[in-house]
């Protein structure tokens, strides 16, 4: 023990001797018993002496922070204020100065759509135009985008549509649009500078941090575009800035500047998750540090209960109300941008569609009768509307095609009415002409409007969705043909509207949400956003499927005609739903289209990878020119290993205390685990949960846990170098910087797109995996050879190289499924529609002649144990269906 306690406190050469904690507070060693209110009056500048201007003096103040107070412990963080001298603000100005000139740079270059400007750029032409939309990420960056293109006259016409398109012909300012997200990373220079400042690191520490952000060559190449990636780190680094500003004023408590400094904490934090969802890290990580901060004040005696709710409510309001506010107010600003009606439409609910202009769904009369002409929309999906038309399936029974589709035509009408032994009953009875209401377990059937085939299911297979439980639904029948048994559906409804208490009994149109049962086969009409071949127009497929799960078998029914409703009935329209519903709506959407995305893409990356940069990303290409995203590997790698450490130490230590073993660390553990611990957690937060994602995922979704980590990494040089000689401190932060002043001049042509050597791309090729093109430079004796265009993005490929990214939406999946297919030329159709139903009847005809003394036996009914209505008991199934076994001639 006395030997630890003599490493603890060991004189350091040169040095007086003195108490660690003193020495980190600030205190002079040599004035010991300076009186505090004496001391916090000490200068920086009075301090730091004429040897450093950078704010760092070795010996007597090698551990002087940019601070004096007399103590400094975990519970109380006024031992860190920040006082940032002239000559620092100076030093500031001048790698600002510097990093513009970096940031700026041929900003014009390339004058081409570049990587994700397909559809961050797009998206600011639909903001310009107003026309909804959706994207799977929240609205503030692309109403940033759009906000600084129409200022510099971008008109939204020009669509963006693939990559390489030309801006400087079609009059783009794109420029303009780039300079936004290039002037929010130059901020982060600043802003990287005053947190370690905040955090109480030396002046030459914090100028390393930023000049280091500076040349940081994949924060530099996503911030050069019309990419989100710069609007999150800018605010996520505001929020981290802001919550270090707001402990150097603990000593104040509910100041001016400590609530300025919370409830900026809390703005830009709702910023950050308006612009991605991974700002929902950043929120884990000032909550967490929340929680810590709170329960060490919860142990300190000297603040009183009635304080401590006061500390509990403000960082309650500030760092959730305040986040969920500005969340909520950028989406409101978003949707009064948008408000026609566009592609976007289709993933919302017709609820939602209905705020947008020009869209009026409903209005229609309430009340559903038999004989009502409907149309039924899926509720579940959003993917349309229950369709069919005069084309056949290729497969199972060939039979007409039940789909869903997307636009509303007469196609898409149903005429509900009884079975055939409940219309003998209703003509039998005193009123046959009287409106009868369908209620809840009623047996109907649908007729198709325009076709006069029922809605039908029997034991056959689906042409996609192939499943042993899940039946084809097809249109059977001609008109005149009584139909069969397989063609009752019983109305199941689950969901009725709270304000119309009946409509969970009768059947109404918008408030009632049912289910169609199919009596014989005892499966629900189902549909789960899959589409059907080309033969089928591509349109959404709809089964009929057994044991299904409510959701996806709920339905709704948007319009109802009936000629006999009086004109004075009640009619059922969409409300039209409110800021929040329209953003949990929105939210939600984002959410299960995000948890899609899991189509593969050649540069796609996963987390474990991300650290150590095992590849980059490709950009873009042109002749002998190629932007493609690699960070600078000496801080990629040396801020992992920086935060890997301080894991270590912090397990190390943890373990110590535990056996009553306190170790100071020569008197910097209490910042260092204040400070690169801050950094610590926002780094895990920031970085494991991309672990449990199963969506695709990229290089760039690691750039906000990196600038965390290159933050750790300079605090943790800043520290562990203090107790060294000035001389050896300042060859480790020279030697780091030049290193990587060395790779930016090596990787920059990557970043700014600019004309390489084949010598020197090969030479910078450190890993084997870090596949961007060499090919596309020339030789020492080579003249530049233009490379061909592959997949929209021109890059060379060579046949030792994996393939080159394709162009790939993100969207691309679901916006297939959510467009509406191309519009059948149904007069083509109908044309042939007489023809078809005279073969059919004569198929029909003879089939059934041939059969007419064999046994009655359904094929695709095996009832032992069906169980159905007592209609369907008093009128057994019709003879084998003929039309399974009768050849049907195709559509022309």
């Amino acid at each position: 023990m006395a030997h630890l306690e003599n490493m603890r406190y060991r004189k350091q050469p040169g040095a007086a001797v003195y108490e660690d904690s003193t020495v980190i507070s600030g205190m002079s060693p040599t004035t010991p018993n300076t009186p505090a209110t004496a001391v916090e009056d000490i200068t920086s500048d009075d301090m730091m002496g004429p040897a450093s201007d950078l704010g760092y003096s070795y010996e007597k103040k090698d551990l002087l922070m940019s601070s004096a107070v007399p103590q400094y412990s975990t519970t109380d963080r006024s031992g860190v204020r920040l006082n940032i001298s002239k000559n620092q603000w100076l030093t500031l100005g001048a790698i600002t100065v510097f990093a513009a000139y970096i940031r700026l740079w041929r900003l014009s270059n390339p004058a081409n759509v570049v990587f994700d400007e397909v559809h961050f750029g797009k998206f600011a032409g639909k903001y310009i135009n107003g026309t909804y939309f959706f994207d799977v990420h929240p609205p503030l960056a692309k109403m940033m985008f759009a906000a600084v293109g129409k200022v510099a006259g971008y008109d939204g016409i020009f669509d963006f549509k693939k990559i390489g398109l030309d801006y400087i012909s079609a009059g783009v300012p794109y420029v303009a649009m780039r300079l936004m997200p290039a002037l929010l990373g130059l901020a982060m220079v600043p802003i990287s500078y005053i947190t370690l400042a905040a955090l109480g690191h030396a002046a030459d520490a914090c100028a390393l941090g930023a000049l280091l952000v500076t040349l940081e060559n994949a924060l530099l190449t996503q911030s050069r575009l019309i990419l989100l990636d710069s609007a999150l780190i800018f605010f996520t680094g505001a929020t981290i800035m802001c919550w270090a500003l707001f402990f150097t004023q603990s000593h104040k408590p509910f100041g001016n500047q400590w609530w300025a400094y919370l409830l900026l904490t809390g703005i830009n934090m709702g910023n950050a998750l308006s612009c991605k969802w991974v700002g929902l890290f950043l929120v884990a990580t000032i909550g967490l540090w929340t929680v810590k901060d709170l329960w060490e004040k919860l142990g300190d005696l000297s603040i009183t209960p009635a304080q401590y709710t006061k500390h509990f409510m403000a960082r309650t309001f500030a760092l959730m109300v305040v986040p969920v506010a500005v969340y909520l107010f950028w989406f409101k600003v978003h949707f009064a941008v948008l408000h026609r009606s566009g592609d976007g439409n289709a993933f919302m609910s017709p609820e939602f569609q209905n705020t947008l202009d020009g869209v009026s769904l409903g209005h229609t009369p309430r009340d559903i009768y038999y004989g009502s002409r409907i149309r039924i929309r899926h509720a579940a999906t959003n993917a349309g509307y229950l369709h069919s038309h005069m084309s056949n399936y290729e497969t199972g029974s060939k039979q007409q095609q039940v789909t869903l589709y997307g636009f509303r035509d007469d196609n898409n009408y149903w005429v509900i009415t009884r079975t055939d032994a409940d219309e003998q009953k209703a003509l039998n009875s005193s009123n046959p002409t009287a409106l009868e209401p369908i209620k809840n377990g009623d047996v109907v059937r649908l007729m198709h409007y325009k076709t006069f085939r029922r809605l039908h299911s029997h034991n056959v297979r689906p042409p996609v969705t192939t499943n042993d439980y899940q039946n084809e639904v097809s249109g059977y029948g001609w008109e005149g043909f009584k139909g069969d048994s397989n063609d009752h559906w019983r109305v199941q409804i689950l969901e009725g509207d709270s304000h119309v208490p009946e409509s969970k009994d009768r059947l109404m149109a918008i408030h009632s949400r049912f289910r169609l049962i199919h009596v014989n086969q005892r499966c629900a009409l189902f549909s789960n956003r899959k589409k059907l071949p080309k033969w089928a127009h591509e349109q959404v497929e709809v089964t009929c499927m057994k044991s299904a799960k409510f959701p996806k078998t709920m339905w709704r029914i948007e319009t109802n005609i009936n000629d006999k409703i009086p004109a004075d009935a009640p009619l059922a329209e969409y409300k039209r739903p409110g800021l929040i519903a329209k953003v949990l709506e929105a939210t939600a959407v984002m959410w299960r289209v995000n948890n899609g995305l899991t189509k593969s893409h050649p540069y796609e990356s996963r987390p474990h990878t991300w650290p150590w940069m095992r590849r980059g990303m490709s950009f873009w290409g042109e002749g002998n020119r190629g932007i493609y995203m690699l960070g600078t590997p000496i801080l990629w790698w040396l801020s992992f290993i920086a935060i890997s450490i301080f894991g270590a130490i912090q397990v190390v230590l943890f373990l110590r205390d535990c056996r009553g073993i306190h170790d100071r660390m020569m008197g910097v553990r209490e910042r260092y685990t204040e400070s690169v611990g801050l950094f610590f957690i926002g780094w895990i937060l920031h970085w494991i949960p991309f672990f449990i994602m199963g969506r695709q995922l990229f290089l760039h979704h690691y750039l906000p846990a990196l600038w965390l980590a290159v933050m750790g990494l300079v605090g943790t040089l800043d520290l562990f170098t203090r107790r060294i000689s000035r001389r050896m401190r300042q060859v480790v932060m020279v030697g780091l910087l030049l290193v990587t002043v060395r790779m930016y001049f090596q990787y920059s042509h990557l970043a700014y797109g600019t004309p390489w050597s084949r010598e020197g791309c090969q030479g910078s090729k450190w890993l084997k995996s870090w596949d961007y093109d060499c090919k596309r430079y020339a030789g020492a004796h080579e003249k530049p050879v233009a490379s061909p265009d592959v997949g929209g993005s021109p890059l060379a490929i060579q046949a030792e190289d994996p393939p080159q990214a394709e162009h790939f939406d993100p969207l691309e999946h679901e916006n297939k499924l959510n467009e509406p297919a191309p519009r059948i030329d149904h007069e083509k159709l109908v044309s042939n529609a007489d023809k078809l139903n005279q073969e059919m009847k004569k198929a029909a005809t003879t089939a059934q002649g041939a059969d007419k003394d064999a046994p009655v036996v359904h094929d695709d009914e095996k009832d032992e144990n069906f169980v159905g209505d007592d209609a369907a008991h008093d009128h057994p199934p019709t003879p084998q269906e003929s039309h399974l076994k009768a050849p049907i001639p195709p559509l022309v």
